[in-house]
């Protein structure tokens, strides 16, 4: 570091924080420039964040302009116990409790889309956190990890899994990592824990689903969230036309491919979207015979319902 530097990160130590926590808040603020911000530029800007009114040539007036009308998330963030289905804007800070691996898919005009999710906590209750596309490149972020406290901003609510409320993050919306959280709020967050009935993410022992594919031929009735991997028009031995569709279907314990023939196909996806919670009855169990992976596949008595 040059001199202004270490004279700049001593006056922050100085104001309380540890060398781990400075270390921590120039990394953020690195990542969230995307690279262009010097550390010398970002410690100016975390001195200002912190009360030190000072300046560096390095940085255009414009941003301190922006720091300067920075919102106070803090009076727009409501409890996990007040989310409604229907919210929209919606700010929440919380712990993170655990988290799922990023998934791609393919949607109906051939894009390939990304979805993840993990589960905030705070000290009202928790919910599950869906992230879509670029956005869920922050759990590979350093400290996107459980324990870590996180703001969601901008994110929208709609009921989940069993009838739950899930909060989605779109294109508008934003996960800040490490946000100040000071005095009373920081130990509430840090007493956050989970309980088992809360865990969504995978365990190794069979669950219901999971024991189905296994030993039965037929599935009654699933419950999960979907994702549209793929649509297409398909021409048959016969020289007939048909149509083939393929969801990925995220239930509490596993994840698993279900597939519509014919004009099944073109019905079911004229109700469903990425991301809907559906109970779907009467569905057959195989086995893909090139993966060896079991699927379902709808039957003529099968149905979807949009819970």
């Amino acid at each position: 570091m040059s001199d202004s530097v270490d004279e700049l990160f001593q006056q922050l130590l100085d104001l309380g924080m540890s060398e781990e926590e400075l270390e921590k808040k120039v990394k953020n603020k690195v990542n969230e420039y995307g690279g262009f911000m010097s550390t010398q530029g970002v410690l100016f800007i975390i001195a200002r964040e912190n009360g030190l009114e000072l300046r560096s040539p390095e940085i255009d007036d414009y941003l301190y302009d922006e720091l300067e009308e920075e919102i106070d998330y803090d009076e727009f963030t409501i409890d996990i116990s007040d989310l409604k289905e229907g919210m929209t804007n919606i700010v929440l800070l919380g712990k993170i409790l655990t988290s799922q691996k990023i998934r791609e898919f393919v949607r109906k005009d051939q894009s390939v889309g990304k979805v993840c999710s993990f589960l905030l906590g705070d000290s009202t209750g928790t919910v599950k956190i869906v992230l879509w596309d670029e956005r869920t490149e922050i759990v590979n972020q350093e400290y996107f990890k459980p324990e870590e406290f996180v703001r969601v901003v901008g994110g929208y609510a709609k009921l989940g899994q069993n009838g739950t409320i899930e909060v989605h993050l779109g294109k508008k919306g934003t996960i800040i990592l490490s946000p100040e959280v000071n005095g009373k709020k920081r130990e509430q967050l840090k007493a956050v824990t989970i309980t088992g009935s809360e865990d969504f993410t995978p365990k190794n022992n069979l669950k219901p689903l999971s024991q189905a594919l296994q030993q039965n031929k037929y599935v009654n009735i699933v419950k999960g969230s979907i994702l549209i991997e793929d649509f297409k028009e398909l021409e048959l031995k016969s020289g007939d036309k048909s149509f083939l569709l393929t969801i990925l279907l995220e239930t509490e314990d596993t994840t698993i491919r279900v597939k519509a023939w014919g004009m099944k196909a073109v019905e079911c996806l004229k109700v469903i979207n990425d991301g809907d919670f559906v109970s779907i009855t009467n569905l057959a169990v195989k086995e893909n015979k090139y993966t060896a992976e079991k699927e379902l596949f709808f039957t003529k008595n099968s149905s979807v319902l949009l819970i």
